[in-house]
C-alpha cells in the first residue's frame, strides 16, 4: 500500500517548512526506483528518500540509506549532474493526480537552473526529473504510458480524493512525519522482503514434497513385485496344465506349513504358457530394481529436505536487508556458457542447457545442425545436446546417458521411468511468440527408459560449468 494523499500533503508541507532553502550535496540510486538525496540546512543535513516501488511508493525521511551497488542504474549519474548544489525552493503535494513535486533551483555560469523531481505514488508509481519546462531528463522506469526521457511530462488524471486519517506518528525532532513515513513503510516493506526470501525455499520444499510422495508410491510397490514373483513361480511349476488362448486359471500353492491356497491368475489370451511365466519373471525384476532405486532416492529426499528446513529455518532468523539492484555480469561470469557439460561413454561431453532462456541459447545459438537434441516426453525439462562429430553415429551408451540426463533434468526427476524424444537439432523449431525454452520438432524418436541409478550416479559426478 502507498502513501496516502493527505499523508503525501502533510509531509510535503513540513519538508518545505523545515529543508527549505537546503542546497543538495549528495545524491544515490541504489535501485531503479529509489532516489535519496543528502541536504544541507543550517546545523544538520537531512536525506530524503523519493520512493516509486509499487507496493511503498513514498515521500520520506531516513537516517541511513543502503550502499550503493558496485553498477548502480544508469540515471543516477543524470540526477547527481542535474541537483548536486541546487537549493530547495519548495514541496508541492497535489492530492488528485497522487503526485509530489520537489522543485530545485539555483545558478550555473551565470543562468538560472530549475529542475523538479516528480514523484507519482498512485496506481503506476515512479520518478522523474523534469525541467523548468516539463521535458523528462531521467526517469526512474517506465512507469506511465508516454512518459519517457525527451518527453513532455503530464500529470496523470486527477481522481477523486476519498476522505483517510493520515497514520503518521512519531517523536522525532525534526521532520517528524517525514521520518514516521518512513517507519511506516520500511515495516511493510521488511515482511514482504522477508517473505520474497523465503518463498524460493518453500517452493523448493514443495516440489520435494511432490516428488518424495511418487518416490513413495514406486518403493511400496513391494507387495506387487511379489505378487509377479508368486505367479510366475505357480505358472512354471503349473505349464503343463496352461493352453493359449486363457483368459484366468486357479493355481494351487502349497506353503510349507501344510496350508494349500488358490490364486486366481488371470492371462493374456496371445501369450503362451512360456510367455506368461517369462512376462511376470521380468516384470517383478524391473519392479525390483524401481524399488531399490526408490528407497535411495528417498534417503537423498530426506537428506534435502532436512537441508532445505535448516535453511528456511536460518533465513527466518535473518535480519532482513534491503535488496540491491542487481549489476550486469562482468569479465569471466559474462562469458559463462548457457550450459553445463557432462562427460558420457569414450569421454564424449553431453551439455545440458541450464534454464529457459539459456535453452535456447543452447539449441539455436551453440549447437550444430547435425548434433543430436534430447527432451523429456510431454514434460518441461531442460534441453539436452550432444555434439557429436559431423558424419559420426549416435552410439547406444552414449544415447542412453543424454537420456538419463534429459530425464533427470526435467519435471520427471526422481521417477524410475519414463519417455525421452530425441531428434537432430535441425529439426527443433521455434515459435515467434513461445515461451523462453519452448520448442517443437519433428521425426524423432522416442526412447522408453528405464532409470539405471549407477549410471546416472557416475554421469552426475563428471558435471562442471562449461
Amino acid at each position: 500500500m502507498s502513501m496516502r494523499p493527505v499523508e503525501a500533503t502533510l509531509v510535503a508541507k513540513e519538508l518545505e517548512r523545515e529543508l527549505k532553502g537546503g542546497v543538495v550535496q549528495q545524491l544515490a540510486c541504489p535501485t531503479p526506483t529509489r532516489v535519496y538525496v543528502e541536504l544541507r540546512v543550517p546545523g544538520r543535513s537531512e536525506t530524503l528518500l523519493f520512493c516509486g516501488d509499487v507496493k511503498a511508493s513514498r515521500l520520506s525521511a531516513v537516517e541511513r540509506r543502503p550502499p550503493n551497488p558496485k553498477v548502480p542504474p544508469a540515471w543516477q549519474s543524470v540526477l547527481r549532474r542535474e541537483l548536486t548544489g541546487l537549493s530547495l525552493l519548495d514541496v508541492e503535494s497535489l492530492e488528485g493526480p497522487r503526485l509530489v513535486l520537489a522543485h530545485f533551483g539555483g545558478e550555473r555560469d551565470g543562468a538560472p537552473v530549475r529542475r523538479a523531481v516528480v514523484l507519482e505514488y498512485g496506481d503506476a508509481p515512479g520518478v522523474a526529473l523534469v525541467t523548468r519546462e516539463a521535458r523528462v531528463m531521467a526517469l526512474s522506469r517506465p512507469f506511465r504510458e508516454g512518459t519517457r526521457p525527451g518527453s513532455t511530462w503530464q500529470p496523470p488524471e486527477a481522481r477523486a480524493v476519498h476522505e483517510q486519517p493520515s497514520r503518521l506518528s512519531g517523536d522525532h525532532v525534526h521532520l517528524r512525519l517525514a521520518y514516521a513515513a518512513e517507519a511506516l513503510f520500511t515495516g511493510q516493506e521488511q515482511r514482504r522482503w522477508h517473505e520474497e526470501r523465503l518463498a524460493p525455499v518453500r517452493a523448493k520444499l514443495k516440489r520435494l514434497a511432490r516428488t518424495r510422495e511418487k518416490v513413495l508410491a514406486e518403493a511400496s510397490r513391494g507387495p506387487d513385485a511379489e505378487r509377479l514373483r508368486l505367479e510366475g513361480e505357480l505358472l512354471a511349476q503349473n505349464r503343463a496344465r496352461l493352453t493359449r488362448g486363457l483368459t484366468e486359471v486357479r493355481l494351487p500353492e502349497y506353503r510349507p506349513d501344510g496350508v494349500v491356497v488358490e490364486h486366481l491368475v488371470r492371462l493374456d489370451p496371445k501369450r503362451t504358457p512360456q510367455q506368461e511365466q517369462e512376462h511376470r519373471f521380468h516384470q517383478y525384476r524391473r519392479l525390483t530394481r524401481g524399488i531399490a532405486f526408490a528407497t535411495t532416492r528417498l534417503e537423498q529426499l530426506e537428506r534435502e529436505r532436512a537441508r532445505l528446513e535448516a535453511e528456511l529455518a536460518a533465513l527466518e532468523q535473518a535480519p532482513v536487508e534491503a535488496p540491491v539492484a542487481p549489476r550486469r555480469p562482468s569479465g569471466p561470469e559474462a562469458a559463462l556458457p548457457p550450459y553445463r557439460t557432462y562427460e558420457s561413454h569414450g569421454g564424449q561431453p553431453i551439455w545440458v542447457g541450464r534454464g529457459a532462456a539459456h535453452n535456447d541459447s543452447l539449441t539455436f545459438q551453440v549447437a550444430r545442425p547435425w548434433h543430436e537434441w534430447f527432451h523429456a516426453r510431454g514434460v518441461p525439462g531442460a534441453h539436452v545436446v550432444v555434439p557429436l562429430q559431423k558424419s559420426v553415429a549416435l552410439s547406444q551408451e552414449v544415447m542412453l546417458d543424454a537420456a538419463h540426463l534429459a530425464l533427470h533434468h526435467s519435471d520427471l526427476k526422481g521417477e524410475p521411468r519414463g519417455e525421452v524424444s530425441y531428434v537432430p537439432v535441425k529439426r527443433v523449431r521455434k515459435g515467434r511468440d513461445a515461451a523462453p525454452g519452448a520448442v517443437t520438432y519433428t521425426g524423432e524418436k522416442t526412447l522408453m527408459l528405464r532409470v539405471e541409478p549407477e549410471r546416472l550416479a557416475r554421469l552426475l559426478a563428471t558435471e562442471r560449468l562449461g
